[in-house]
């Protein structure tokens, strides 16, 4: 009885620290004016703060030295507090529970354990100056784009096998991502896959795990973009491809790093190309499907920097508003996405002369090579298969196009990691929180988490998928406030159409930087700490 009463008067203390602990002075800086100090890249290894945006729309921001309280899963300081108008409401001592906050922001680096939670809800700004990690020449070729999975730790980072969650840049854009592993046949049960974080990013991971289904010899499982899984055989290789600039029959015939890709148009970010296949003395094309090797380029990745360069230092503002709004976040999962499209694959009818639609591919991220299979389920008769593909031009890089024919349709076993290393050394917090669905990984730039699993079988093979969920934080780049324009927000948001014809001149300028830029830029794990610096 008395430890509830202890419980009970300890949150009820809170919520009056909460409520009534500022005192309120006269201030006559108004919002707008502390917003911009704080994010003067001149001073900001000087004046650390902690921006906390608040679910009911106010704001707090605490000045030089807060902290994490775990038992009362609050947040507290001195600072001043704002209404959802930006009228100053007070000043002094700040207590601020973390279930309230939508996003923070803050320009100091947090390595205290004890303050994870913020960590997973922090966009950290400026901070490239403390690290000392910035794109100098391409400010928005930046190496990013969520974690990046090896299953070799030493690859080359040009060989990434998969990068997980691209889309999600906010905690309620969180989703689940699948990746073909493409392994070569396995000789013992148990397999290890290395996740990296190789970008000035904060990735929230809520779990980590394998998909696994047995094969025979000359099988092969692929996964679809409806996420189907199809057991297959037999491979027919590509006889004729063409594109604009001729034939690119050669480097789509086989599985290497010989990418077809194309520039963007000089007048409109959103104009399409066609590339046409053709496959000669296909076997069985009753039930085939078509497998095709791609990636992105580095366009969308400019999209996504250019819109936080645009929201400038009322990026937090910004990302409490997509945290709050379902409308902005579908907006989001639209627009310049859906006005960018998939990669369109149509088959030629020899019967009625037409192409008829099959379906698309699409998978953000410029890193890893997405493996995946359409099923073909209109197509004419015969051992001649003809197909079209259609894409934004600039957009995509294409390493392998061929048929194979579908067995039948399978479900994948699940296997959770049995152990986790955290460079080398066993982390048993880190695997309770991927084994726990509530609990998030925070990875930090320069972190290296090895997943051990336990294949069933011991000398079964088996076709490998990986499955991540979770969400990152970009961190805001000093050199992005400086592009501000929140009308030029607004337009890639609300007009993408409009938007991709008026930057076409501006990515144009880029174009043939950003790759260089973006290898350049990747942060090397071995080598770099974040808690180290």
């Amino acid at each position: 009885m008395t430890k509830r009463i202890l419980v009970l008067v300890t949150v009820v203390a809170t919520v009056f620290i909460t409520l009534y602990s500022c005192t309120t002075y006269y201030f006559r800086s108004n919002y707008k004016e502390v917003n911009s100090l704080l994010h003067e890249t001149a001073n900001l290894q000087t004046k650390p703060f902690l921006k906390a945006h608040l679910k009911n729309g106010d704001i707090c921001i605490l000045r030089d030295n807060w902290k994490a309280d775990t038992s009362l899963n609050t947040v507290s300081g001195a600072g001043s507090k704002y209404d959802f108008n930006r009228n100053l409401i007070c000043e002094g001592a700040i207590s601020i529970p973390i279930d309230s906050v939508f996003i923070f922001e803050t320009n100091t680096k947090i390595v205290n354990p004890e303050a994870s939670r913020v960590a997973a809800l922090s966009i950290l700004a400026g901070v490239d100056v403390v690290v000392g990690v910035i794109c100098l020449t391409v400010p928005k070729a930046c190496f990013g784009s969520c974690p990046t999975f090896y299953m070799n730790e030493n690859d080359n980072f040009h060989y990434a096998d998969a990068e997980g969650f691209s889309n999600a840049i906010s905690p309620s854009l969180e989703y689940a991502d699948i990746d073909a592993l493409n392994n070569k046949p396995l000789s013992s049960n148990r397999f290890s896959i290395t996740m990296k974080n190789e970008a000035l990013e904060t990735h929230c991971v809520n779990d980590v795990k394998l998909l696994a289904y047995p094969r025979q010899k000359g099988e092969r499982v692929y996964h679809s973009p409806a996420d189907d899984f199809y057991l297959c055989k037999d491979n027919y290789v590509l006889s004729m491809a063409k594109a604009d600039e001729g034939n690119i029959t050669k480097l789509l015939q086989e599985i290497d790093y010989q990418e077809r890709f194309s520039l963007s148009d000089k007048n409109n970010l959103s104009c399409k190309e066609e590339i046409y296949l053709e496959f000669n003395k296909v076997g069985n094309s009753k039930n085939i499907g078509l497998v095709l090797n791609f990636r992105q380029t580095l366009m969308t990745t400019y999209f996504i920097y250019s819109a936080l360069g645009y929201m400038g230092d009322e990026v937090g503002d910004v990302f409490a508003k997509i945290e709050s709004s379902s409308g902005i976040r579908d907006k989001l999962k639209g627009g310049i996405k859906e006005k960018l499209g998939n990669i369109d694959v149509y088959s030629w009818n020899e019967l009625t002369n037409n192409w008829d639609f099959q379906g698309g591919f699409n998978e953000t991220g410029p890193i890893a090579i997405n493996k995946q299979i359409l099923p073909l389920k209109k197509h004419s008769p015969g051992s001649d298969v003809k197909l079209k593909l259609v894409m934004n031009k600039g957009l995509w890089r294409i390493n392998y196009a061929g048929l194979t024919n579908i067995k039948e349709k399978v479900t994948p076993t699940e296997i959770t990691p049995n152990s986790i290393l955290n460079k080398g050394i066993p982390d048993n917090s880190a695997l309770k929180s991927i084994i726990d669905p509530s609990d998030y990984l925070i990875s930090m730039p320069g972190s290296e988490y090895k997943f051990n699993f336990i294949l069933p079988g011991e000398n079964e093979d088996y076709e490998l998928f990986l499955y991540s969920k979770g969400y990152y934080l970009e961190w805001m780049r000093e050199h992005w406030i400086k592009d501000k324009d929140l009308l030029k927000l607004r337009q890639l948001v609300e007009n993408p159409e409009l938007y991709l014809r008026t930057e076409a001149k501006e990515y144009k300028r880029y174009e043939t930087e950003l790759e260089q830029q973006f290898w350049d830029s990747r942060i090397d794990t071995k080598t770099f700490s974040y808690y180290a610096n």
